[in-house]
């Protein structure tokens, strides 16, 4: 399995459509910048709420489109199938791309707000917006839904047996869920919203940073950001995460096990 884990991330660093992808990223990002200069003037701990802002969105699809891409890019040209043929063992198969996708998705979910929120600080300091503590936390618990939404999108492609089919979904299916429930939320519905049901949603509600209050400090007025997590909550999400993960991955394999090879 080791060789196919390497083969892949080799195959997936490479990936011309992941590299564009991340160009159209970086371009769309700098926009937000050249448009508002006054974010250069970001604090740390204000950067970590921005930051948050932008995963919870964005975040859903990298992983879904670095996961079909790492997945099922070769499924199409029957890569997979010769592997089988020549002794490869499913399960080297099928978890060797898993874990090329979690590893590259999980190095993204790293090194995005680590750049972001690590600039801003270097340059304005923290701030008081938000305790280092929390911003930690909150960040670290983005990595357990990450897991879910790959264990996700790892399924999905070797069910449909094919990149393109997972690569529409990460990015159609995020953004009408977004829709969806931002419009569950604005309507009269009472007592129901997404928030575990979906990875998507529940990364939504650990970056929620919605909820603020005003502040004083070094003679300057600031947004005190009031967004805490209690043990109960994380305790849900890592449970969620890792059990309904864990379910999609093993149902995915158990799919690939059975499924003829030609």
């Amino acid at each position: 399995m080791l060789n196919i884990l390497k083969e892949m991330l080799r195959q997936t660093v490479r990936d011309k459509v992941l590299f564009g992808c991340g160009i159209y990223l970086l371009v769309s990002v700098s926009m937000v910048f050249i448009g508002d200069p006054s974010m250069l003037k970001t604090t740390g701990s204000e950067a970590a709420a921005l930051a948050g802002s932008y995963l919870s969105i964005m975040l859903p699809i990298i992983a879904g489109v670095i996961t079909s891409r790492a997945c099922g890019t070769d499924l199409r040209d029957k890569t997979a199938n010769y592997e089988l043929l020549f002794g490869k063992k499913r399960s080297q198969t099928y978890f060797g791309r898993f874990l090329a996708a979690l590893i590259c998705v999980f190095a993204l979910t790293a090194l995005i707000p680590l750049l972001f929120v690590g600039i801003m600080t270097l340059f304005n300091g923290w701030g008081g917006s938000m305790a280092v503590s929390n911003a930690l936390l909150h960040f670290g618990m983005i990595f357990p839904i990450v897991f879910r939404i790959v264990c996700f999108f790892t399924a999905l492609t070797f069910f449909a047996g094919n990149d393109l089919v997972p690569f529409a979904i990460s990015i159609i299916g995020t953004m009408v869920l977004i829709l969806s429930t931002s419009l569950i939320a604005l309507s009269s519905v009472s007592g129901f919203s997404f928030s575990w049901q979906t990875a998507a949603t529940d990364l939504m509600t650990l970056l929620d940073f919605s909820n603020t209050t005003s502040g004083f400090l070094d003679g300057q007025d600031i947004t005190i950001y009031k967004a805490f997590l209690s043990g109960g909550t994380v305790l849900r999400m890592l449970c969620t995460s890792f059990g309904i993960g864990l379910c999609w991955l093993l149902g995915g394999f158990a799919f690939f096990r059975k499924r003829d090879i030609s």
